[in-house]
């Protein structure tokens, strides 16, 4: 893949704190300079992965994440999840296997990342 401004490239977002599709805006010679979040629309510098955490630590900050996100939410006004629907980021959505989970991002139209209380998932929509 050649890099050009303008290309949607996967990179990490520290607002909404998990991997989503960016929008390219700078490139410094062979190297991503600035990107967009398409999520958020926040500008950063361009991360192509996570940062490292400590075990404990990721996994008080996946907890509170997720009661964040849920806030006072219940399963009463949640969507239940099928493959063949469509969400929106920030809906609530209700999976038979993963439990209560929020829609964080999307991917290329047909993929949604969901955080559930046991983690995040790559889940299809659309199909």
């Amino acid at each position: 893949m050649t890099l050009e401004v303008g290309n949607k490239i996967d990179a990490w977002c520290g607002r909404c704190k998990t991997m989503l599709r960016h929008t390219i805006e700078i490139i410094t010679g062979e190297k991503i300079g600035r990107v967009h979040c398409n999520s958020c629309k926040g500008r950063h510098l361009y991360r192509a992965q996570q940062p490292k955490t400590r075990g404990a630590v990721a996994a008080l900050s996946q907890e509170r994440k997720y009661e964040q996100l849920v806030r006072g939410r219940t399963e009463a006004h949640s969507t239940p999840y099928s493959s063949s629907a469509r969400f929106e980021i920030g809906q609530l959505v209700s999976h038979p296997a993963f439990g209560l989970g929020v829609v964080t991002g999307a991917r290329d139209n047909v993929k949604i990342d969901i955080c559930f209380a046991g983690g995040e998932k790559v889940l299809q929509q659309g199909c």
